[in-house]
């Protein structure tokens, strides 16, 4: 039997099938994945579609499929009319199971009769009017060909193809496109055509393009990377660089190289997004990974070693239990205390709960009270400690009751489990990117992953870090984290990555954070000297105009032949902002993916919507970052009673998050944002950046 693909067309007719013809449909696909020349089938070639064949459901309805020794692909379900209209469709693999869809209707009309003769309600294409087949193509797949919006309706009402030679103003590449377009049988030999790019920055750049992946542009080594891949040094290093340097790349091709040599390598990561990036390009480089190669995020390697090696399972508390949980222990711990508890806001009590007593491993109150806490002048008075740790006592205890956890016992639970039972069989080497962003006693957990075995081995651990990139609480020295790396630290200080105008603007914002100078974490970069376009700031008069100015802009750029439709992504302060660009693009028919809790596909051909936070360690040619305001970025926290040095640790970490959302833009970055609402970091880099305006087109039907 073939392997069965179904066009995004075809489902939905199929979907929309009285239960009757549903099975007759069912049946003749089912006679078409054994034998697709059986004779009841009455297939034959289809005139008009190279390579598409037509065969019979019954007097009526009609399929065209084709073939090759794997795969039976279906691309059409109706009635004798989608016979008659073949020489006006485009078959290409734009579909569900590959990229844009060409050929779906836009204007249609209903159609009923009743019984199996082909009367079904379904939706259907207009008869045709004209030898135009542009006529029948979604305004958004006319923008990404080049087409002006206000050139879209004279485009789909022109007769004959030769008289869009006649439209003013209809760019010359984008007519090309189209006559190109209606010769040819798919859509991307004529939008993805090498010869079609007008515009790339740089001759590495274009020839990733022109491969149609982002696979070369972020996996380039210079001599000074290579000497860390290619490192045989035993014991811990820690190796820090700047946004841009290349630490994944490095982390990649090391744990290749390392496995091309027989050794047991563990490649961890702190997203799940990353992780997905990371096997991506591995297997694109290498092939399927091998048996000695793994590569995980931390959680999910130590959640299925408990569960694997001590029968353990977990009942995580969600997010409004634990602050449920969390109220009721700032009740009990009011009610026993003389002097009462600290209004330090829920936020506060269990960022300290969860990141600082359970991130370090803090086991009494007397370590909590000389804990040294980053980036204070001032400690946290010993009266507002005390009471901490009464709230946090109360927590763990009906956490407990209730027979729930939260993420950060686990790492705790894990590390003493690892330290009373070393691993038989310990990886050779560990590699851990974004090593910033985990607890001091989850980098602890990860050291423990080369003891154990045979003493005379010699293993590897190698950390690679960035703490301006830290969104997630930082406050540990490599030391306290259980890492002797003096004289084992070394620095990528160069940026490969963003263009000098993205690089400058980015490095402005976070010279402003004086945490990281007081901390001598910050790394001056140096720049590349690739040139590009000053990262730009889109005031929109609504906010709901920032969805309508990324769609305009995305089609601009695609259709002007500079990008291709991966090639962008959007990055956002929140999950619900997140949907809310999915569903804008998906209404305008433009392809994307929301990459949340999932495996991520960097080659995917769809714009790329994510968090903020799961862009870490990732980079894309055009960026848009959505929701720059106040609110958002920073978002401002009612903390009455806490000092001003808690609510600057605040704002550092909001800037931290904007430094990274900019420094993933490779040659293009848009910051969006709302009159009236502007977030106050704008500011910092205003002699930087240009500066517009949107209010959305005076006509919005033209663009919808």
């Amino acid at each position: 039997m073939f392997e069965l693909q179904l066009s995004d067309e075809f489902t939905a007719i199929l979907d929309r099938c009285p239960a009757e013809l549903k099975n007759q449909v069912m049946d003749t696909i089912q006679r078409l994945s054994v034998d697709p020349g059986h004779p009841s089938l009455q297939a034959h070639r289809l005139r008009g579609a190279a390579g598409k064949w037509e065969c019979y459901v019954n007097r009526q309805w009609r399929i065209i499929f084709d073939w090759d020794n794997n795969s039976l692909r279906l691309w059409k379900l109706g009635d004798h009319r989608i016979i008659d209209r073949a020489h006006q469709f485009v078959f290409s693999p734009h579909t569900a199971f590959s990229r844009l869809e060409t050929d779906e209707p836009v204007e249609a009309e209903a159609e009923t009769a009743a019984g199996l003769d082909g009367s079904l309600a379904v939706e259907r294409l207009p008869e045709p009017e004209a030898d135009n087949p542009f006529a029948y193509f979604p305004p958004t797949h006319l923008r990404i060909l080049g087409v002006p919006s206000h050139l879209v309706k004279k485009v789909k009402k022109t007769r004959r193809l030769e008289e869009l030679e006649q439209i003013d103003g209809l760019p010359e590449q984008s007519l090309h496109w189209m006559l190109d377009l209606a010769t040819d049988c798919e859509m991307e030999h004529v939008i993805y055509n090498p010869d079609n790019l007008l515009y790339r920055t740089t001759l590495d750049r274009l020839r990733g393009y022109c491969r149609g992946s982002l696979k070369r542009l972020m996996l380039n080594l210079d001599p000074e990377q290579t000497r860390y891949v290619e490192s045989r040094h035993t014991g811990a290093m820690v190796l820090r660089g700047c946004a841009g340097s290349g630490k994944t790349t490095v982390g990649i091709y090391r744990a290749i190289e390392l496995a091309g040599a027989g050794r047991k390598v563990l490649l961890l990561t702190y997203t799940r997004t990353l992780n997905g990036v990371n096997k991506t390009l591995i297997e694109e480089l290498i092939g399927p990974l091998p048996e000695n190669l793994e590569v995980n995020t931390f959680f999910n390697w130590l959640v299925e070693y408990l569960r694997q090696e001590h029968g353990l399972e977990f009942n995580i508390a969600r997010d409004s239990d634990q602050k449920e949980i969390l109220r009721e222990a700032l009740r009990q711990a009011e009610q026993s205390s003389e002097t009462g508890i600290p209004a330090l806001g829920l936020d506060f009590y269990l960022t300290e709960i969860q990141q600082v007593i359970k991130g370090n491993g803090i086991g009494d109150l007397e370590s909590y009270l000389q804990l040294r806490r980053f980036g204070r002048n001032t400690p946290l008075p010993p009266g507002y400690r005390r009471a901490v740790w009464a709230v946090y006592t109360s927590y763990q205890e009906l956490l407990q009751e209730a027979g729930l956890c939260d993420w950060s016992d686990i790492p705790l639970l894990g590390l003493q489990k690892i330290i009373e039972n070393p691993l038989d069989d310990p990886y050779d080497d560990v590699i851990l990117d974004e090593g910033q962003d985990l607890s001091p006693v989850q980098l602890r957990l990860t050291r423990e992953l080369i003891r154990g075995g045979d003493p005379r081995s010699r293993r590897s651990y190698m950390v690679m870090a960035d703490a301006s990139q830290t969104i997630y609480n930082r406050g540990f020295s490599w030391k306290e984290a259980g890492i002797e790396a003096r004289g084992r630290t070394s620095i990528l200080r160069r940026n490969f990555r963003n263009t000098r105008q993205v690089a400058a603007a980015a490095t402005r914002l976070l010279e402003h954070n004086s945490l990281l100078t007081q901390e001598r974490e910050f790394i001056e970069p140096s720049w590349s000297h690739r040139i590009g376009a000053r990262p730009r700031v889109v005031t929109c008069d609504l906010e709901e105009r920032e969805l309508r100015f990324a769609c305009e802009k995305i089609l601009d750029l695609v259709g002007g032949g500079h990008f291709r439709i991966s090639d962008f992504a959007v990055l956002c302060p929140t999950n619900k902002i997140c949907q809310q660009y999915c569903d804008e693009f998906t209404r305008r028919g433009i392809p994307n993916v929301f990459h949340k809790d999932q495996a991520f596909n960097i080659l995917e051909e769809k714009v790329k919507v994510m968090t903020i936070h799961s862009s870490k360690g990732i980079e894309f040619p055009v960026v848009f970052v959505a929701g720059v305001r106040r609110g958002l970025l920073p978002r401002y926290i009612n903390r009455s009673g806490l000092d001003k040095e808690e609510a600057q640790l605040d704002r550092e970490r909001f800037r931290t998050l904007l430094y990274v959302a900019m420094t993933r833009a490779a040659e293009n970055l848009f910051l969006l944002t709302t009159a009236g609402k502007e977030s106050p970091f704008l500011d910092e880099i205003a002699g930087l950046v240009d500066r517009e305006e949107y209010r959305g087109p005076k006509n919005p039907s033209l663009s919808s």
